[in-house]
């Protein structure tokens, strides 16, 4: 599934209703709360970098995708960003986003 471009509210659920699993089901696979989850799958809350990874690992998703979907960056490429800063002038410049 094509995880870019969506919100990780949409991929989350269609995921799961793509498996035919419910939402009680999932939850208790991702170990979260049913409520929890529903506020995911709806948008209302964001999900944690865990629940991604979790996510990702029982969907056989790219856990990174999913938290970029959430607008989290991954905590290796922080890293990376902070030690070369000249990197965002080349992505903006590459991929067309200007400051």
């Amino acid at each position: 599934m094509c995880v870019a471009g969506s919100s990780v509210a949409d991929v989350l659920r269609s995921v799961r209703e793509a498996t035919g699993q419910s939402l009680r089901s999932a939850a208790k696979e991702l170990g979260v709360d049913p409520s929890y989850l529903s506020r995911v799958e709806t948008g209302e809350r964001q999900p944690s970098a865990d629940l991604c990874q979790r996510a990702g690992s029982l969907y056989e998703i790219d856990g990174d995708s999913l938290a970029l979907s959430a607008g989290d960056i991954p905590a290796d490429i922080v890293e990376i960003l902070r030690r070369h800063p000249e990197l965002l002038v080349e992505i903006r410049m590459r991929y067309g986003q200007s400051r």
